[in-house]
């Protein structure tokens, strides 16, 4: 599973985050590789409108829909066509018992779950939550334009991968081509994430097309 944090970005907000919403079911139909797609809050229930594949949310709060004024509530989120969360995203982390709540809950919304971490302690501790994917970024390559974590930490990974054997890896952090996607799967991984590597890109196709390569 490739997955493309849209984050905020002006260049994957508004218009353009349908735009590349397209581009990335196109690609994704043609490499028979699944993609999920994470618009920020307020595009959401447009890029579920028309992306078929798996549309998760950036974020999500575990406090009731009502007296909930600034927090985004589950059901709000399910109900805006989400088919799946991300949290504790090293640039909005929850507390431990935060991410318990918000794990339980999403199943019974039957939403799949994704958990960050930072650390290989952090992957251990997390995988008692059972989520569906844990998603290893070392929080100080996050959008790095220089290097990747399969390039400066390829051990890491397949430690976090051994130690966490029942659960899918998901690696992220300065990923940006096709090497980093084949190295990464190659020492475990089973889904890899990705931001400014794409988006940022001056051609955000032809950067979707070179990580799926890495696939191949």
């Amino acid at each position: 599973m490739l997955l493309i944090n849209f984050k905020t970005y002006k260049e994957s907000t508004g218009a353009r985050a349908v735009t590349l919403a397209n581009n990335v079911f196109e690609l994704s139909k043609e490499y028979g590789i699944p993609v999920v797609v994470c618009p920020n809050m307020l595009d959401l229930k447009d890029i579920a409108r028309i992306y078929p594949g798996g549309v998760w949310a950036q974020h999500v709060d575990h406090e009731e829909r009502g007296r909930a004024t600034g927090w985004v509530p589950m059901e709000l989120v399910k109900e805006s066509g989400a088919t799946g969360l991300v949290i504790n995203h090293s640039e909005h982390k929850l507390s431990h018992e935060e991410l318990g709540k918000v794990v339980e809950k999403a199943r019974v919304f039957d939403l799949k779950t994704l958990i960050f971490t930072d650390s290989l302690e952090e992957s251990v501790r997390v995988s008692a939550f059972t989520p569906d994917w844990i998603g290893y970024e070392p929080p100080e390559l996050v959008a790095s334009k220089d290097t990747s974590v399969a390039r400066s930490k390829p051990e890491i990974i397949e430690k976090v991968v051994q130690a966490v054997p029942n659960i899918p890896i998901l690696v992220g952090a300065g990923v940006k081509d096709g090497e980093d996607v084949r190295v990464s799967l190659k020492l475990g991984a089973r889904g890899i994430g990705v931001a400014s590597g794409v988006v940022l890109a001056s051609d955000q196709k032809a950067a979707i097309r070179e990580l799926l390569e890495g696939w191949r």
